[in-house]
């Protein structure tokens, strides 16, 4: 909620929309600037040159960059950040292991070739390598993992609003919707490149080498919320349904691509961004030659008869079939039945016209021309966004706050020069999501402590405290606290177990809900399961998203609605999210298979071991007495076993569990 609040304050209170003259001179519809890393006084901190502008920026500011995380830390970190799993205890060891030599070998040979002082020894020996072959092949690895699309292709589903079913009333069974969900994993792994992306999911039936996955792409463009199969019976309603689900498009298209909220041009001219009502339709345009191709079961037609389904089209699409595309007319007040002006295909005035082809024998090719355009070298706002949503979810704050509105309501940069710098990295990486990844995970920056530094007027001295969860500094520069997605807490209590199935891909899982649960769902019920297996605890992300019955593990602790693309999700705190850790049975369940994996032939080995596989480090001496006595107390009034999952259930409520640091 926090995030929204600070949008909202920051947003400028306009009199009147703004000119498309005066929108042209925006700062996010400038061209990318070409400024170079900045000098810095500090040369011995940045690892790459993106560490230059951050710190240019610390530095301008009086401050200078936190401590580098402990390898426990950064291997946790790197390891969610990027495949959304815990790391093995002994892949922690492994590593920990591996950056001690490195910096033993690095002092050694700063030590033969300087006269180093007794006194800075322990300093020295613990400082980072300028390059650390260790946590590159760590990232390299997590790149490679199948895991990384799981991770990666869950963001992009938020904006996608992905869900396997219609929504509103019936809420109607999509049977083929998983497969857009396997796509984008399959996407993000294959490090496609963000241009083709992009002209699938738009356009998937006219870019060339068209095939089933690039029509299954175009789900993009049905993942919102429909009502099919009770949309009225005449041709108004009709009229009126399909303008409405067009809007749907439009909206999500223009608010994920260009971080502009269009839909508010559908009744009249855009209040706050230089958007004209007719630059709408004109969009709308594009997509007015468009049908659903896959129909989902259920649907009657206007004559109360049921649709036939045709099994040979096994995808969740929208497509055209014709060249010859109606005539768009603006919708005055957004009535399809009050119609004015024709207007042709076109992008938003403010930008610089673009032309449409020739239609193909099928199709007309305006999708696929707005998707060249969407992606192409020149156009920085398009870049600015995605790398923006990049930077986003590895320091847990863009650049620009309002990930999806870079219009005039929208934040500002906080640095202009570095999203600047990170979009033209990935232009020149021919928009490979990987490239730009390692970049960021290689820069001193992400590898900080999440502690804050400040340089002390009074003393002089560099001050370090640690981050809270609101970062409230205009520098949201290091790796920010941020508590684990409703997703991560539930794969990493499966990984801690030992209980994560990992299989891959696939229609859609149905785990164990309350049976109190199931009556609220009257229609494509909810099938009452008494245990849960190995098919149950595969990944969060193969979880069946039910729009009228979410998963309730996964809405409290803020999964998106699906309703509507969501950029941020909300990062609320509230007592019933420890009431479900602490009682719910799938939690009770695991906990109780930690204990059993854990369980050694000594007590503390077996703390030991949780600690490890939960936290990813051994407890201190006196965590470790804590958790004996803690054992030991329980253990007298039941058993060792049960005493053990208890403990394991502590830990798996603890904010060291559920947070990222």
């Amino acid at each position: 909620m926090r995030f929204l609040v600070f949008i909202a304050l920051s947003a400028p209170i306009l009199a009147k929309p703004p000119t498309i003259e005066a929108g042209r001179q925006h700062w996010a519809f400038q061209p990318l600037s070409t400024a170079k890393p900045p000098a810095v006084k500090n040369t011995a901190w940045p690892k790459n040159d993106l560490d230059r502008f951050i710190l240019a920026a610390l530095e301008k500011n009086g401050q200078s960059p936190a401590p580098e995380a402990d390898p426990p830390t950064l291997i946790r970190r790197v390891t969610l950040d990027l495949i959304g799993l815990l790391p093995a205890p002994e892949e922690v060891e492994a590593f920990e292991s591996a950056v001690e030599k490195e910096k033993s070998a690095q002092f050694s040979v700063l030590s033969s070739q300087f006269s180093v002082p007794e006194t800075e020894h322990s300093a020295l020996s613990t400082a980072s390598p300028a390059n650390s072959p260790a946590y590159e092949a760590l990232i390299d690895r997590l790149l490679q993992s199948p895991h990384y699309g799981e991770r990666w292709g869950r963001h992009w589903l938020d904006l996608a609003r992905y869900a396997d079913t219609s929504g509103t009333h019936n809420d109607l069974d999509r049977p083929h919707a998983w497969k857009y969900r396997d796509y984008v994993i399959r996407s993000f792994n294959d490090d496609k490149p963000y241009a083709r992306f992009v002209a699938e999911q738009i356009a998937g039936d006219e870019i060339d080498g068209a095939d089933e996955q690039s029509l299954i792409a175009t789900g993009f463009c049905r993942n919102g919320t429909s009502n099919d199969d009770n949309m009225g019976k005449n041709d108004d309603a009709l009229a009126q349904y399909r303008a409405d689900q067009l809007d749907d498009v439009i909206s999500t298209t223009s608010s994920v691509f260009l971080g502009l909220t269009v839909g508010c041009a559908r009744c009249h001219d855009h209040k706050t961004d230089p958007l004209l009502q007719r630059d709408y339709y004109s969009l709308l345009a594009i997509f007015n030659g468009t049908e659903k191709y896959g129909l989902v079961p259920g649907t009657q037609n206007k004559d109360d008869k049921r649709v036939k389904i045709d099994e040979t089209a096994k995808v969740h699409a929208l497509i055209e079939t014709s060249p010859q595309v109606p005539t768009t007319r603006i919708m005055l007040r957004g009535s399809a039945l009050n119609l004015g002006d024709e207007v042709p295909p076109a992008i938003p005035t403010l930008f610089k016209p673009i032309s449409f082809p020739t239609p193909a024998a099928k199709t007309s090719l305006r999708r696929r021309t707005l998707a060249e355009w969407i992606t192409a070298p020149d156009n920085a706002l398009a870049w600015r966004v995605i790398a923006n949503r990049i930077w986003q979810h590895h320091f847990g704050q863009g650049i620009v706050a309002s990930p999806s509105n870079f219009g005039f309501t929208g934040a500002k940069p906080t640095h202009p020069e570095l999203l600047d710098y990170l979009a033209q990295q990935l232009i020149q990486n021919g928009g490979h999501f990987k490239a730009l990844h390692k970049m960021i995970l290689m820069s001193a920056a992400y590898r900080q402590s999440s502690k804050c530094s400040v340089l002390s007027a009074q003393s002089g001295k560099t001050e370090h405290s640690a981050l809270s969860t609101e970062n409230s500094s205009p520098l949201a520069l290091r790796p920010q606290l941020l508590r684990m997605e409703a997703e991560v807490i539930r794969d990493s209590i499966l990984t801690a177990s030992g209980k994560l199935n990992e299989k891959l891909g696939g229609p859609g899982i149905k785990p164990r809900l309350r049976p109190d649960l199931l009556p609220v769902s009257q229609r494509n019920k909810w099938p009452v399961l008494q245990q849960e297996g190995p098919e149950q605890w595969r990944r969060s992300i193969y979880i069946y998203i039910k729009r009228q019955l979410l998963m309730p593990s996964m809405e409290l602790f803020d999964a998106p609605t699906t309703t509507d693309s969501c950029a941020m999700r909300l990062d609320s705190t509230v007592p019933t999210q420890a009431l479900v850790l602490m009682n719910d049975e799938f939690v009770e369940e695991q906990a109780a298979f930690l204990a059993q994996r854990a369980a050694s032939d000594s007590l503390e080995k077996t703390i030991q071991r949780m600690f490890m596989l939960t936290l990813s480090h051994e407890p201190s001496k006196e965590r470790l007495q804590q958790s004996l006595d803690f054992v030991q107390a329980r253990e007298a009034a039941s058993t060792r076993e049960q005493a053990l999952a208890d403990l394991a259930n502590v830990l798996f409520n603890s904010s060291e569990f559920v947070y990222i640091r």
